[in-house]
């Protein structure tokens, strides 16, 4: 799963919108912000394939696909035709930028459930990973910013108008908290 995590730089360039007054005061009043994004979508069995463990399903547009189901998915013997399978999808960026050997106290972490045995086949999982990048130089009039993460890779980035970057100085660093959690759930028809 650590490759769910290869932050690109297009996602830094669109939250470089960070908003003034929202970091933490045990920090610094360098600029933060958090965005998140959540995403619901279903299907209906259509069929079961025991042997192969594949299901085909159909979606809320009426397209219809399939899909193996990892050995790993406990209760797989429990989905039935016309079951519907619900994912939910949240992902949570904060962007904090600090100075320079500042401690915020976040380390990359992972927590993963699944049903009971018995019950519907379902799964929870959370993940959270930090990106940390030094700030190498700033180009207040064209609102760029130069950056260097952790593995040594360099990056100009433009800057949106809005953002703060006047407060931002050489030698800070850029933290993005990514936080990712998926729930996949089967529920019998008729079910909310």
């Amino acid at each position: 799963m650590k490759s769910m995590y290869r932050t690109s730089w297009a996602l830094c360039l669109a939250l470089m919108g960070f908003g003034a007054g929202v970091a933490s005061a045990a920090t610094t009043d360098k600029p933060a912000k958090v965005v998140t994004t959540l995403m619901k979508t279903g299907a209906i069995v259509e069929a079961v394939n025991r042997e192969t463990r594949s299901l085909k399903l159909i979606d809320a547009r009426g397209q219809r696909f399939s899909v193996v189901v990892a050995d790993e998915v406990r209760n797989f013997d429990e989905i039935q035709p016309r079951d519907r399978i619900i994912t939910e999808y949240l992902e949570s960026v904060a962007v904090v930028i600090a100075p320079h050997g500042t401690s915020i106290g976040l380390t990359d972490a992972g927590l993963v459930s699944v049903a009971p045995l018995g019950d519907k086949p379902g799964v929870e999982g959370v993940e959270t990973h930090l990106v940390v990048a030094t700030v190498l130089g700033i180009n207040l009039s064209d609102r760029l910013v130069t950056l260097e993460t952790e593995n040594g890779d360099i990056r100009t980035l433009k800057v949106r108008r809005d953002a703060p970057l006047e407060d931002v100085q050489v030698g800070d660093q850029l933290r993005l908290r990514i936080t990712r959690a998926i729930a996949m759930s089967v529920v019998k028809p008729g079910t909310p």
